[in-house]
């Protein structure tokens, strides 16, 4: 990796992968109703069966408990993803040579 890669880019790229992906797919494919059945079958999502919360148009599919501490990872991982590149920012100068003159 490159040298200006620091530890903490590191683990956020490792908190990234797998989050993104239970995160993403119920969104793309809720209105196919194989792939609903598909991430039913895989635990993307819950069936009606097992849904804290139902989703309007998923047929009784939503949310479990676990799909809960799965979108808490991801606030936190906002958060600190944030908090990386405002102090990034925080180092870099702002050149104002020039300015206010005409």
């Amino acid at each position: 990796m490159a040298d200006n890669v620091s530890d903490n880019d590191v683990f956020m790229m490792f908190l990234a992968a797998p989050l993104a992906l239970p995160v993403v797919a119920p969104l793309v494919f809720s209105s196919w109703d194989e792939g609903r059945e598909w991430m039913i079958d895989r635990g993307f999502i819950a069936s009606a069966d097992d849904a804290v919360w139902e989703v309007p148009g998923w047929d009784g599919a939503g949310i479990s408990g676990a799909h809960v501490v799965l979108l808490v990872c991801l606030v936190l991982f906002v958060l600190a993803l944030g908090s990386i590149l405002a102090r990034r920012n925080r180092n870099r100068k702002i050149d104002t040579e020039g300015w206010g003159t005409s």
